[in-house]
């Protein structure tokens, strides 16, 4: 072998090694990203499983007081969030938790929909989060 068939075999060796380096910190943050994920969803579910085994029928939150109700939950969501030493809590896991629990009236009168979709409480939390 040559010096120079040497020098380039050396130059495509660091730079499949950087491309490995920057391919295994992806794994490392998708890695850490899913033990997050999991953690938060055995947390909801916990939290789901309390509520149903309660047994209390869901509370109803009427049209009125829909805007205070998402005040004060976030807040609650904060609070879970700093308890759970949680960069970022997922808040559609959250509004799931919250739907399991409560039924808010809608402000539209159409027959045979009472109540709101967790779609629509999803929504209603993000209005409330992006004040």
């Amino acid at each position: 072998m040559t010096k120079k068939l040497l020098e380039e075999r050396l130059e495509r060796t660091k730079q499949r090694y950087a491309r490995q380096q920057e391919r295994m910190e992806n794994l490392l943050c998708s890695m850490q990203n899913n033990a997050e994920n999991i953690r938060q969803i055995e947390y909801v579910l916990a939290m789901m499983e309390h509520v149903r085994k309660q047994r209390r029928r869901h509370r109803i939150i009427s049209r009125t007081e829909v805007k205070e109700f998402f005040i004060y939950a976030s807040r609650a969501y904060d609070r879970i969030q700093h308890r759970m030493h949680i960069q970022h809590l997922n808040y559609t896991y959250f509004c799931y938790v919250i739907c399991s629990r409560y039924l808010f009236e809608s402000c539209l009168h159409i027959p045979n929909r009472r109540f709101v979709s967790p779609a629509t409480v999803i929504s209603y939390f993000k209005k409330e989060r992006g004040r």
